[in-house]
């Protein structure tokens, strides 16, 4: 068991999340440099003694050399190491290229290239912080870009990668992107987002859209404060799963298991809602790629979390469609979840998804007919069927369909006889 953990997993150096996986990509918001010690001083001194090589790029409100003074207090070999190769700790102006076009590719390649050096080099693996500070608002979507690679990139691999934002220094858009290409985000108590009295002290007169902004950001980040705790869980049941347990004991680890994956999926409904109606609709990220790798990305963890299940997927997308994939994923996932709850147990769930002349994507499955009176109630948030108790959610799931269609300019229909139930979204995408 001891081998097998330490393959998997590695300290974090953080109290409330002592192990993370290999193959982790978190965020950390923070308010000054306090924060960014708190957490990343104990966060590179795990990675050290773990035997991992560690990159440390920093930038204001602490520099390279405050981040070097902080950390030796706690290493005291700290610049044997260095001299090593064991840790190198630089201030972003000095390793990014601020004045050139970001590219995402380039950079993930450099990632790439730093892991296979440390594997190379006898090392466990790679551990990384980057304060984001130096990206500029010209440069965001390539970023994001970039993050979105890195979050794709990492699984699997021997790589811990985190990154920093300071929160007064994005917006609720930005900030929403940011909490949707980490796996969860870390946030200390001080830098609550209610401290500054508006968003990116902003005037309060005039609109109200400053304390819009500030309660997205503050719905945003609860859920995922919430994340934290639930992914320790999770690593739990998972390290449980390692050891050799009875019939009964890995039973239960595996209900622990899904419980977190349930409650990870209430977290995001309720976020989106509150998104949806504070801003008049969910807010998206459109990009002529990465539609189809989201889409089988969905449903390749929906068979892992239901293996029990038949879920049967056709997708021929034969040209690019502006979509935000994050959202269409979680389309797909909540109308998938649907079915797999009130359709036929020992029936498949049937996704199919075309571009032959709109975007269509429909997801069917075989059961009890809805009756036609229920079908428009069924998008209203906090309605749901009639299910067993372990099975009910809060009821939003398919109000947050409707509106991530609606954000795209489609619509969702609902047809439901004896012999099927199919929800179908479609957008027009002309040509």
């Amino acid at each position: 068991m001891q081998e097998e953990t330490v393959q998997a997993h590695a300290p974090s150096g953080i109290a409330s999340l002592p192990l993370l996986s290999w193959g982790s990509h978190i965020g950390q918001l923070y308010h000054s440099a306090d924060d960014l010690r708190d957490i990343l001083v104990p966060y590179f001194q795990a990675g050290l003694a773990n035997h991992e090589r560690c990159l440390w790029v920093t930038d204001a409100p602490l520099s390279a050399d405050d981040a070097r003074a902080a950390l030796r207090a706690v290493v005291p070999d700290l610049e044997a190491r260095e001299r090593q190769g064991q840790i190198e700790i630089k201030d972003s102006q000095a390793f990014y290229a601020k004045d050139e076009a970001l590219q995402p590719q380039t950079l993930v390649a450099g990632l790439l290239e730093l892991e296979r050096e440390a594997l190379a080099a006898g090392y466990r693996g790679l551990r990384t912080n980057g304060n984001c500070a130096w990206v500029g608002k010209g440069q965001w979507d390539d970023f994001l870009d970039y993050e979105s690679n890195v979050q794709e990139m990492v699984r699997g691999r021997r790589l811990i990668c985190m990154c920093s934002y300071r929160h007064d220094g994005i917006d609720a858009i930005e900030t929403r992107g940011m909490l949707d290409r980490h796996q969860f985000v870390l946030r200390s108590a001080a830098s609550d987002l209610a401290a500054n009295g508006g968003a990116r002290n902003e005037p309060a007169t005039g609109s109200d859209l400053p304390r819009d902004i500030d309660a997205i950001q503050a719905i945003a980040v609860l859920g995922h404060d919430l994340r934290n705790p639930l992914a320790a869980i999770g690593a739990g049941a998972r390290l449980l799963r390692l050891a050799k347990l009875d019939e009964r004991e890995r039973a239960i680890s595996e209900t622990i298991g899904r419980s977190v994956s349930h409650m990870s999926a209430l977290i995001d409904n309720i976020s989106d809602a509150s998104r949806s109606r504070l801003v008049d609709g969910i807010p998206l990220r459109l990009k002529p790629d990465g539609l189809e790798a989201a889409l089988r990305h969905a449903v390749d963890e929906l068979r892992l979390a239901h293996p029990q299940r038949r879920i049967d997927l056709a997708l021929s997308l034969t040209r690019p469609v502006a979509t935000d994939p994050v959202y269409m994923a979680r389309m797909l996932s909540n109308l998938v979840k649907n079915a797999l709850t009130y359709g036929a147990q020992d029936q498949p769930v049937e996704v199919r998804v075309s571009d032959d002349h709109d975007l269509v994507l429909s997801v069917s499955n075989q059961g009890p007919a809805i009756p036609r009176e229920l079908h428009q109630r069924l998008f209203a948030p906090f309605t749901r069927g009639d299910v067993r108790e372990e099975q009910r959610g809060l009821g939003l799931g398919l109000y947050i369909v409707a509106e991530i269609a609606r954000a795209h300019g489609g619509t969702v229909d609902l047809a439901s006889n004896d012999a099927e139930t199919r929800f179908t979204f479609r957008m027009p995408i002309g040509g």
